[in-house]
C-alpha cells in the first residue's frame, strides 16, 4: 500500500501551517430557528490529511460537516476549497453546485442506494449524468471501484441482496467515481454491526493511506486515533479541543472533553 502523503499533517514539523488548506471552514454559523448548532467554527484540513470531528449527539459535528458540500447552507462563514472560496452564505448557483461536489464526496449513515439499479448501475448513474461519460467508460469505472472496496462479485447485484456493510462499501465507491478530491463520511458505520462497520473502515483505511484528504465524523475511536491526523472534539455547536488523536484521546486537556470519553470508555 502506498504511504500517507508526505504533506499530510502527520509529517509536517508541528505548529507549521500548511501553505493552503485543501478544505477550510472560516467562521461557520448554522442557526436553526435562533439556535445556533454550530457556533462561529473555523478548522482547516491539508491536503492528505484525515481530520476525525468526534462529540456527542447535537454537538454540531454532522452540520458542520454538511457545509464542506453545501448539503447544509451556513448562516454566515464561508468554506474555501484549495484555498477558493467554494461555499459562502447565501444560494449558489446549480453550476457551482455540481462543480464543488464533483471535488467534494460524501457518504452518509444512510446508503442512499437506488434499490432498482445494480451496484454497478448505482455507481455509474453520476458518471453519466454529472460528468457526462459514456456507459462502457462508466461501468468500466464502476467495475474498478467494486473491485477495489472488494465487491466484484456484487457488480449486478441489486442493494437488497447485499449486507449493510455491502452497500456502505458499494456508497463509497459510488462517491469515488466522480474523482472527488476530499471525501467527507458522516458516521458511515453507526448503522452496521461491529462486524459489517469493520469492512467498511478497512476500505477508508485504504482511502487514507493512499492520501485521500477525509473529514471524517466518527464514533469509532480506535479509527480516529489510529488513522487520523488531527483530531476535533465538538460540544454545544464548537470545537472545545483539538490535536494529535492519540493527545486528545489520552490526555484530554478540557473538562467536558474528558467527561465525553469517560462516557465512551464506561459503556
Amino acid at each position: 500500500m502506498d504511504a500517507v502523503l508526505p504533506h499530510s499533517a502527520s509529517s509536517r514539523p508541528q505548529g507549521e501551517a500548511p501553505a493552503a488548506y485543501a478544505a477550510e471552514a472560516r467562521d461557520i454559523v448554522v442557526e436553526f430557528h435562533g439556535h445556533k448548532a454550530v457556533n462561529n467554527v473555523s478548522l482547516g484540513v491539508a491536503k492528505g490529511e484525515v481530520c476525525a470531528i468526534i462529540g456527542p449527539s447535537g454537538s454540531g459535528k454532522s452540520t458542520l460537516l454538511r457545509t464542506f458540500n453545501h448539503l447544509q447552507e451556513p448562516t454566515s462563514g464561508q468554506i474555501l476549497i484549495d484555498g477558493v472560496f467554494s461555499v459562502r452564505s447565501g444560494k449558489p448557483t446549480a453550476a457551482e453546485l455540481m462543480a464543488l461536489r464533483r471535488k467534494v464526496g460524501m457518504c452518509f449513515q444512510s446508503f442512499n442506494l437506488f434499490p432498482h439499479l445494480t451496484a454497478a448501475e448505482n455507481i455509474m448513474l453520476a458518471q453519466v449524468k454529472a460528468l457526462g461519460r459514456s456507459k462502457d467508460a462508466a461501468r468500466d469505472r464502476a467495475l474498478q471501484l467494486l473491485d477495489r472496496v472488494g465487491l466484484a462479485s456484487k457488480a449486478d447485484v441489486k442493494p437488497s441482496k447485499c449486507s449493510g456493510g455491502q452497500q456502505q462499501r458499494i456508497a463509497i465507491a459510488r462517491a469515488l467515481a466522480l474523482d472527488p478530491e476530499i471525501m467527507l463520511f458522516d458516521e458511515p458505520t453507526s448503522a452496521l454491526d461491529p462486524e459489517l462497520g469493520a469492512e467498511v473502515l478497512a476500505v477508508m483505511r485504504e482511502l487514507a493511506r493512499t492520501g485521500m484528504t477525509m473529514l471524517v465524523v466518527t464514533h469509532e475511536m480506535h479509527f480516529a486515533e489510529d488513522v487520523a491526523d488531527h483530531l476535533v472534539f465538538m460540544a454545544d455547536g464548537v470545537i472545545v479541543e483539538q490535536g494529535n488523536p492519540s493527545s486528545v484521546l489520552r490526555n484530554p486537556q478540557a473538562d467536558r472533553t474528558r467527561k465525553f470519553l469517560k462516557a465512551v470508555t464506561d459503556r
